[in-house]
This record gives structure tokens, C-alpha cells and sequence, in this order.
């Protein structure tokens, strides 16, 4: 897998949310959907069922950046996303 950095919100959001680094890469490599923010260009990896793990990314030259990430609190917030169109499937 290419490197992943983290920007310094990305890793204040995992301190405050309790999520390790092994969680957001496994979430990058495996993700159970895939998609684009519409609003704001960032990738997006979901991983999980009930409280899904959502990351945010960038793709840069030098790997990947996580600029975010944090625990959907209901599925119905990614599925509207979905509907809206504001996340897209890659």
C-alpha cells in the first residue's frame, strides 16, 4: 500500500474519537464503499457496519492524506449522502 500520512486535525480527531491508525488504514485498504465528496473534492472510505468508520482523504503524489476521520452515528447519514448525490461511488 502507498504511504498515508496524516494531517494534524486528522490525528487530533482520532486522539478525541478514540481511533487507532490500524483502523483508518485498514479502512483505505478495505473499504466497504468507496466515494467522492461532491462539495468538497476529498475521497472517502467507509468501513464497518452500525458505527462505520469514515475517512476522508486526499491523493497526493508522495501516497494518501487523511484529512479527517470519525464514526458515523446513524447509517441513514451515509445513505442520504449517497441519495444526494453529495457522496458519489467510485
Amino acid at each position: 500500500m502507498v504511504e498515508v500520512s496524516f494531517t494534524r486535525h486528522a490525528i487530533d480527531a482520532m486522539k478525541k474519537r478514540n481511533i487507532e491508525p490500524d483502523e483508518v488504514t485498514e479502512a483505505l485498504k478495505n473499504p466497504e464503499l468507496k466515494a467522492v465528496d461532491t462539495l468538497t473534492g476529498h475521497f472517502i472510505a467507509v468501513k464497518g457496519s452500525g458505527k462505520a468508520l469514515v475517512v476522508v482523504y486526499d491523493v497526493r503524489l508522495e501516497g494518501i492524506e487523511v484529512v479527517t476521520v470519525y464514526r458515523a452515528s446513524r447509517k441513514a447519514q451515509i445513505e442520504n449522502r449517497l441519495r444526494s448525490s453529495r457522496w458519489v461511488r467510485v
